[in-house]
């Protein structure tokens, strides 16, 4: 077989280089034909491999807290020793809400499940959400194991809780910062004995 020979002038080969690179343009960046499919491309470097790209993540609701540890209630009560019991005072869960009813002397104390996780020593802030207002004063214990005695954490009333979209915020004291926490304890002080939805308690 005879290859044809071709001037290797500097000229044609300039024109010859021309040609491919506008074949290949064409090709690869022409604009899509309305109505027609296009194939699916992509582009890998060199040696690469392929992995599958992550999914997005869903975006937090507006004015959702980012908490280290939270409770909602009004679902069916969990198993006994689970969930949260009142020490005073009575915690009623279910018909899609907990129900808190005062003492006689307008108090709630609310003892969350044993065996907390990390979480819960490290907080800054705690929220608790109850319906209504009358709420004069919360007071936030912790302890470090079941045989040890409560230690203050917050200790807010009146104009010192900060009412939000979540529920009433209460401060961490600055003392009380960083020690574990096997279980919280949750005092209400409201200014009458009527009852009051519970919503939400957390930690964050």
């Amino acid at each position: 077989m005879t290859l044809a020979r071709f001037p290797s002038t500097p000229g044609v080969l300039a024109a010859l280089f021309a040609i491919v690179a506008s074949t290949v343009a064409g090709t690869c960046c022409a604009a899509p034909v309305p109505g027609q499919s296009q194939p699916a491309r992509s582009i890998l470097a060199q040696n690469s491999v392929q992995e599958k790209a992550p999914p997005a993540a869903a975006p937090e609701p507006a004015g959702a807290p980012v908490a280290a540890l939270a409770w909602t209630f009004g679902m069916p009560p969990p198993p006994k020793g689970e969930g949260w019991t009142a020490e005073r005072g009575t915690l009623t869960q279910g018909n899609g809400e907990a129900r808190l009813q005062p003492d006689a002397n307008r108090r709630v104390v609310l003892l969350s499940p044993p065996g907390l996780p990390e979480g819960a020593g490290h907080a800054e802030e705690f929220i608790v959400g109850v319906s209504g207002t009358g709420l004069q004063r919360v007071r936030i214990q912790g302890r470090r194991d079941a045989r040890g005695g409560w230690l203050t954490l917050a200790d807010a009333s009146d104009a010192a809780l900060r009412e939000t979209v979540d529920g009433y915020v209460i401060k961490r004291n600055p003392g009380a910062r960083g020690a574990p926490i096997e279980r919280l304890r949750i005092e209400l002080t409201f200014r009458t004995t009527n009852p009051r939805v519970l919503t939400r308690i957390a930690a964050r």
